[in-house]
């Protein structure tokens, strides 16, 4: 039994340990520069080091990050010493100069909130499908535009940033979730800002600081 208790006893404090180990999210948290391969070494705050990274690009570079992920293929030494490749389209995002960087729609946008919920801006192809009677044909027709997007850090979605994106991250907060679906239709989407703040400040984020 003596054996039992100082098992369980040290099973417990491992854990309370772990949980100490991560922090709230504020602007003065310390983000490590790397690479993340996955959202968790991103919430780990365990990203691959510079050190760590095999590249003909001097190191020394301001944008050596970027410059490295510009290109098709990744490589770097995992934490046995064993050299790995990986495709650039797989990386999860990075870190650098304290920003953070989420790969989506083949781009690495910054996260301009950092948070449970997280907001970013990304440039995506918009088609137009032009009406077949102008001119006795139809057409389609692309543009770019610069559109708004929430990341979900607890499921790793991503959404387009809108009131009913904002519902649906709220499901779990009925308070909150009241307080919204009570404003108007306007009022709903002139406050979706406030709402990721608020939603944000009740539901911090935790990082690691391993």
């Amino acid at each position: 039994m003596k054996n039992v208790s100082f098992i369980f006893l040290f099973v417990i404090s491992k854990l309370t340990i772990a949980q100490t180990d991560a922090v709230a999210y504020s602007r003065d948290f310390e983000f490590r520069e790397g690479i993340y391969l996955t959202i968790d070494q991103f919430k780990e705050n365990r990203p691959i080091p510079q050190s760590s990274i095999i590249s003909a690009i001097p190191k020394t570079e301001l944008n050596f990050l970027t410059q490295v992920l510009d290109q098709k293929i990744v490589t770097f030494k995992d934490e046995t010493g064993q050299e790995q490749k990986l495709e650039t389209s797989t990386v999860w995002g990075y870190c650098r100069n304290r920003s953070v960087f989420i790969n989506f729609n083949n781009t690495f946008n910054r996260l301009n909130v950092i948070g449970s919920l997280c907001h970013f801006t990304s440039e995506v192809v918009v088609l137009s499908y032009q009406d077949p009677t102008y001119y006795n044909r139809g057409s389609t027709n692309s543009y770019h535009e610069l559109k708004q997007f929430i990341l979900n850090t607890a499921t790793n979605k991503i959404a387009d940033f809108t009131v009913g994106s904002m519902e649906d991250a709220m499901q779990d907060d009925a308070e909150l979730l009241s307080q919204f679906e009570q404003l108007r239709k306007k009022e709903k989407t002139n406050s979706i800002f406030i709402y990721l703040r608020k939603f944000n400040e009740k539901h911090p984020l935790y990082l690691g600081s391993k």
